[in-house]
């Protein structure tokens, strides 16, 4: 016997309701997430309106163009890579993605990219679930930074304050155990050199601790050449060293957006130690530019002094009290205080140099990459 011929008006009702189903859905899906389809070659093929805000695209200029047209490069080619082969087996990837927007910005997306197969269980497009976690990103990075600057800290205080508090210690016990006057005395007097260390130590450790704490600063428009004239002016680069070259070009950046103390500092300390560590065989000579690199602001100083060893000292060169050559007058502060300063401000500072013939330091005011 036969089963009976389904009513055709019922299952257009029942379809209706499935589509009606489907396209709230997609309505509320479109609502809170970035939504897009591609086809099984990553060729965008529909992108909804969250898609277009947050990357600054227009439909019309996502439509037909791979998913390489956000592409930050901020993963390494294995990471699409595990993630292509996971989705081409029919299987569902999650994982967060850094994308690049079209005013060149960067967000953070958390992902689900879903296969839809065929009869044969073959995809033949794939849809991609995105989240904004953009702001999540930059807490993590912040947390993360603090806790670094934290341990970097701890290790500084730690390691700085050991020597002058043994010897505090040795000195105060050889007090105990002197038995005449004139002993006492002399060690009472070879106690103030620990004293005064430890001053000027704690001293360096609080203003240290300040900038770390300074991250809101007020920052100014500035003109780069205004603050270097008024620093060169202040150093008397010329009385020190007569025939000098200072050259300075700051056409290709002339402005910045930063805290004027902080850039009057770098580049009194910087210039300082230029000044310090030229050359007795050859006149002082100092180059300072700026210039754009990577979508950041850079400035380089450079100088033909006597150089830094910097196999042997590279990796503590920005330590504090961390000094390289026979100079009296060096504390080995300036350029622990000046790489605290920049990457206060979300930058970072390098240095390269070979003996004898000088050194050059790259000062990034704004990381490029800091999400």
């Amino acid at each position: 016997m036969l089963d009976k011929e389904p009513d055709k008006g019922q299952l257009f009702k029942y379809l209706e309701s499935v589509f009606t189903d489907l396209e709230q859905q997609k309505i509320a899906l479109d609502q809170s997430a970035i939504v897009a389809f591609t086809d099984t070659k990553g060729n965008i093929t529909y992108v909804n309106d969250k898609f277009c805000e947050i990357s600054k695209f227009s439909h019309d200029e996502l439509i037909g163009q791979n998913h390489r047209i956000i592409n930050s490069g901020y993963h390494e080619p294995e990471f699409f890579t595990n993630l292509w082969r996971t989705i081409a087996k029919g299987k569902v990837w999650n994982g967060d993605i850094r994308n690049k927007a079209k005013d060149g910005s960067y967000y953070w997306v958390a992902t689900t990219i879903v296969p839809y197969l065929d009869a044969r269980g073959k995809p033949y497009q794939y849809v991609s679930i995105r989240f904004d976690i953009t702001k999540q990103k930059k807490q993590e990075l912040e947390l993360k930074h603090r806790t670094k600057q934290l341990e970097d800290f701890c290790f500084i205080v730690s390691h700085n304050l050991r020597a002058p508090l043994s010897n505090l210690l040795l000195l105060t016990s050889m007090i105990e155990e002197c038995e005449s006057f004139e002993e006492q005395k002399l060690l009472v007097d070879r106690v103030a050199k620990p004293v005064n260390l430890l001053n000027e130590i704690f001293n360096e450790l609080i203003e240290s601790l300040q900038i770390r704490q300074d991250g809101e600063i007020a920052r100014e428009h500035l003109f780069f050449q205004d603050c270097f004239d008024k620093v060169v002016e202040s150093l008397n680069i010329n009385i020190i060293h007569p025939d000098s070259t200072i050259r300075s070009n700051f056409t290709k950046v002339p402005t910045i957006h930063y805290p004027k103390k902080y850039l009057l500092s770098i580049m009194q300390n910087l210039l300082s130690n230029a000044i310090r560590y030229g050359s007795p065989d050859r006149k002082l000579k100092v180059e300072v530019k700026s210039y754009v690199k990577n979508g950041s602001i850079w400035m380089e100083v450079k100088d033909n002094g006597i150089g830094i060893d910097m196999k042997a000292n590279g990796k503590k060169l920005f330590g504090l009290r961390k000094t390289f050559h026979h100079n009296h007058d060096a504390k080995g502060f300036g350029l622990f205080i000046t790489k605290t300063q920049v990457e206060t401000m979300g930058g970072s500072i390098h240095a390269e140099s070979e003996l004898g013939k000088g050194s050059s330091f790259y000062v990034q005011f704004i990381k490029n990459d800091s999400i």
